[in-house]
């Protein structure tokens, strides 16, 4: 049985199918549920599958977000901006530091393939503030893939002087091969993608949705 399951579970995420998330550790699978008027992931983490629905050269380490042109980007807890910059691949990307988990480890996020960005580095934020939006310039940088979305991606190292030869999200991060699971964070408990409200108090240590839910 436990054979059975294990093989389930690589098909399903090299399928991309949503829902289900696994990763390399069997102790993060969760199942993964969404709240009403929560836009869904449509490549997830870990899997195989891209925004266009083609299959990738290696594991994905963050969640793909489709947003339409104009499309506000929440903030995802309090925290203060490392860096927010055009990098020549993934496009304008910012990087925040939100603080640790429970568990002890960093939360750095990675904003990456908006466009306009409304904040700067050293910059604080606040759980839910717009933070960029997202434009039209998704045929302008290769790392897109021509299809408008959101890529957030979760490190604990990050990089304050990368090579001039870096790029993507080793422009920002040491550890991009072994990011977080954001589904191991939402605040309302793992695998139960959180939508933003203003007057609900949340845990520090925890993460929102980056998109508002309709």
């Amino acid at each position: 049985m436990q054979i059975k399951t294990i093989i389930i579970l690589i098909i399903t995420s090299s399928l991309g199918i949503t829902g289900c998330q696994t990763t390399t550790n069997p102790s993060e699978y969760v199942s993964i549920s969404y709240p009403s008027g929560a836009p869904k992931i449509v490549s997830d983490f870990r899997t195989m599958t891209s925004v266009e629905g083609k299959r990738r050269n290696q594991i994905h380490q963050g969640i793909d977000i489709l947003g339409k042109n104009g499309q506000e980007i929440l903030a995802v807890a309090d925290g203060r901006v490392l860096k927010a910059t055009i990098e020549k691949c993934w496009g304008p990307t910012i990087a925040i530091d939100h603080g640790a988990s429970d568990d002890g480890k960093k939360i750095i996020a990675l904003y990456g393939h908006v466009d306009e960005m409304l904040v700067s580095s050293g910059h604080k934020v606040k759980r839910g503030q717009v933070i960029a939006r997202l434009g039209n310039n998704h045929f302008k940088f290769d790392c897109i893939s021509k299809v408008r979305h959101l890529h957030l991606q979760i490190g604990q190292r990050y990089k304050s002087n990368p090579s001039i030869f870096a790029y993507g999200w080793a422009t920002f991060i040491f550890d991009g091969f072994r990011s977080r699971n954001p589904h191991l964070l939402w605040a309302d408990g793992p695998g139960k993608v959180t939508c933003f409200k203003p007057n609900k108090k949340y845990k520090s240590g925890t993460i929102t949705y980056p998109f508002p839910c309709g």
